[in-house]
């Protein structure tokens, strides 16, 4: 497989159904409702396609996605379905059964009806619900909201009739802020309203009455597009980044090997993007579809490896600066030694100054703080998205690049990795077939085996290297600190003692007490600013959760219990990530004071 460039996610749009049963569908609701739902799917369709055609430079070229999940219950969903596929949607059965018991909710044409819409569907995906149990609708119900960016709701506003009723799937996706196009049922009058917007999702747009063309192209913008001009920049630059496997910027892993903290294996040669993927997924291939699987191998390829790179380029730029910092207050000193040098030194010191200057540029004209903060960010946040959908229950740890005001107040410029992530989500495929209590097990495994054992063991490895490091680092500086104490007490003991001898050795004692301290701070700083411990604190407190996660998945015997489970272990490392990065983002590369 060839790869040049960061894959740009293909545009899809996944549009869930949820509604009346056909018994409530008259005749003359009928006959309104077919001409309104053919003009929403085809204005659905055509914004799509528009905003393929704006957004050329940031979605794939090929042609969009668009999907339809539904329970295709006789009534709502499957009108919708019928209308979906002739407006060129994918339509996936989602159903709280399997196939044999599910159709015991059909009777007669209706059961006709509905196998003929299965047939007809591109996709099928069973659930394990306990038939003529209430809770299995509201699952599948949750399950239509996990996958889709937009609900319609094919409903007369009145509240619910019992679990899984239109109102409270209605209620739940709201929660979820996924924008609801409600079309209203009139059963008084037997009257169809025209779709509307429900909530507050597309300001200006609520409660404005029925959408139009350009309403639709709105919507789908704003749920599928980014939204800030400085994220667009940024999206930008990550699509032109390279496949750059040389890195010259080789301080930080000899610092690691020189202090005894990580083995020196090849730092100026990275694996490939290749390479990586075939690491990674070589041994899960088989459990994925490719197109659930193909969508977030190469985003995550692209994104770890890219993350990988400016970290050791930035953590090598600050080794760099508070080493050379270090060496110019040296050089100045050792003119005193050796005066009959001074011009040769004066320009050593100037151009060791100089390469400090040119690195910090270097490093603040390249980001390279910023692009491994993101790419980080990104490649966390595409980790546990596999999982996620594998079970069909699980919602994305976010919809779109937009940050909660209560849990962040102001925009950051990592929004665009949220958007891309959805994105990819987005255009990953969702399960199908079915699930029994056997392949719950089975995921169950699989989970705690591909991927929180490895995230726990890795953040175990990393607290045990981040306070081997900063140990080290403080070993060294107090060792410098000492020296110059002992210095110190040396020259005023011999000042009353020897003067004589401590007059001849004043410029070399000068140097000494002057060097080490300067020495000693560029030791401390590296340790300052690295925030070791708080590293290692974080990386052995995540680990924790991770295996409390483990012990408790390790239990799970349903579908929603394990849907629970896994999106608090993605929060959990998603919290790790947010604080890492809130803790690094005002660290950028600065010249040392």
């Amino acid at each position: 497989m060839e790869i040049d460039r960061p894959p740009r996610p293909t545009l899809s749009l996944n549009i869930g159904i949820t509604g009346h049963r056909a018994a409530i569908f008259t005749p003359e609701i009928l006959r309104h409702i077919g001409p309104v739902l053919d003009t929403l799917f085809a204005d659905l369709f055509a914004a799509v396609q528009k905003l393929h055609s704006v957004e050329a430079s940031i979605f794939d070229p090929c042609d969009p996605i668009l999907r339809l999940h539904t329970p295709l219950a006789a009534g709502a969903d499957q009108l919708a379905a019928t209308t979906a596929h002739a407006a060129g949607f994918c339509v996936r059965a989602l159903l709280p059964f399997p196939v044999e018991t599910y159709q015991l909710d059909f009777q007669g044409s209706e059961l006709v009806e509905f196998q003929k819409q299965l047939q007809c569907a591109d996709a099928i995906f069973t659930m394990p619900g306990d038939y003529g149990s209430p809770k299995a609708y509201t699952m599948v119900g949750k399950a239509v909201i996990a996958a889709s960016d937009i609900l319609v709701a094919i409903w007369d506003g009145l509240p619910a009739n019992g679990p899984g009723g239109t109102a409270q799937i209605v209620e739940m996706a709201m929660d979820e802020n996924l924008p609801v196009i409600h079309i209203p049922i009139d059963r008084a009058n037997d009257t169809v309203g025209s779709p509307r917007l429900r909530g507050n999702f597309v300001p200006g747009m609520q409660n404005t009455g029925a959408l139009d063309k350009d309403d639709y192209f709105a919507l789908v913008n704003s749920v599928l597009a980014p939204h800030d001009s400085v994220d667009r920049k940024y999206i930008g630059q990550y699509f032109k980044e390279t496949e750059r496997r040389i890195n010259g910027r080789l301080e930080y892993p000899l610092l690691l090997s020189v202090l005894g903290v990580k083995a020196l294996d090849k730092p100026w040669l990275q694996n490939s993007i290749e390479d990586d993927i075939e690491r990674d997924w070589s041994m899960t291939r088989d459990a994925y579809p490719p197109s659930l699987r193909m969508p977030l191998e190469r985003s995550y390829g692209w994104s770890n490896f890219l993350a990988i790179r400016y970290a050791q380029r930035f953590r090598s730029g600050h080794v760099a600066n508070y080493v050379l910092s270090a060496l110019a207050v040296l050089i100045a000193l050792t003119g005193l030694l050796l005066p009959g040098f001074k011009l040769y030194l004066v320009l050593a010191e100037l151009a060791v100054i100089g390469l400090l200057f040119l690195n910090t540029r270097a490093g603040n004209k390249g980001e390279w703080h910023r692009r491994w903060l993101q790419y980080r960010y990104l490649a966390e946040s595409l980790r546990p998205l596999v999982y996620l959908k594998r079970i069909g229950l699980g919602a994305p740890p976010f919809r779109s690049d937009e940050i909660s005001p209560s849990a962040n107040r102001t925009k950051t410029n990592r929004n665009w990795t949220r958007w891309y992530a959805a994105a990819i989500w987005r255009e990953m495929s969702s399960p199908i077939g079915g699930v029994s209590e056997a392949g719950i097990s089975a995921l169950t495994e699989a989970v705690i085996t591909e991927c929180f054992k490895p995230q726990a063991n890795y953040h175990r490895v990393n607290a045990h290297r981040m306070r081997h490091l900063d140990h080290r680092l403080h070993v060294i500086g107090s060792t410098l600190m000492g020296l110059v104490i002992g210095a110190c007490v040396l020259f005023v003991i011999g000042y009353f003692l020897v003067p004589s001898l401590i007059a001849d050795m004043s410029i070399g004692l000068v140097v000494l007490t002057a060097g080490l301290p300067a020495a000693g701070a560029a030791v401390f700083g590296m340790r300052g600013h690295g925030e070791h411990l708080l590293q290692a604190s974080r990386s052995a407190e995540t680990a924790i959760a991770l295996d409390a996660s483990a012990q408790r998945l390790s239990k799970v015997t349903d579908l929603e219990t394990l849907s629970t489970e896994l999106c608090r272990a993605a929060a959990i490392m998603l919290a790790d990530l947010d604080e890492w990065t809130t803790s690094y983002s005002e660290r950028s590369l600065e010249i040392p004071a």
